[in-house]
């Protein structure tokens, strides 16, 4: 079993717009959801002392309204090769099942699903 429970630190943005651009939503949406995921950065603080400023192009905002909206369409289109492996998909916790006598192995699902 592989564990996708930090998939959500994971999503692309430009990934994500893509799929949500083809939900076909009205246009104050989209761009409600283009805003909410632009120009996002983060500074580090350690031992005292501040990082540089960095853009944040991947994630999902954890503990906001919108989020888990946003990983289901993130994972919406995931499925298996084999009819023998299983996704288990609830709100933001994905989990792929393969059997050890699967005929799909891991590195192929993995392979399948990345496009």
């Amino acid at each position: 079993m592989i564990d996708f429970s930090k998939a959500s630190d994971q999503v692309d943005h430009p990934t994500l717009l893509a799929k949500l651009d083809k939900l076909d939503l009205p246009a104050q949406a989209m761009n409600w959801k283009i805003s909410y995921l632009s120009g996002r950065s983060h500074v580090l603080k350690c031992k005292g002392r501040l990082s540089t400023m960095a853009e944040i192009n991947t994630s999902i905002v954890q503990g906001s309204g919108i989020g888990p909206m946003l990983y289901m369409v993130m994972e919406s289109d995931l499925c298996t090769l084999s009819t023998m492996n299983t996704f288990i998909k609830y709100a933001d916790d994905t989990n792929l099942l393969v059997p050890s006598n699967s005929d799909t192995g891991l590195t192929d699902e993995f392979d399948y699903n990345e496009n």
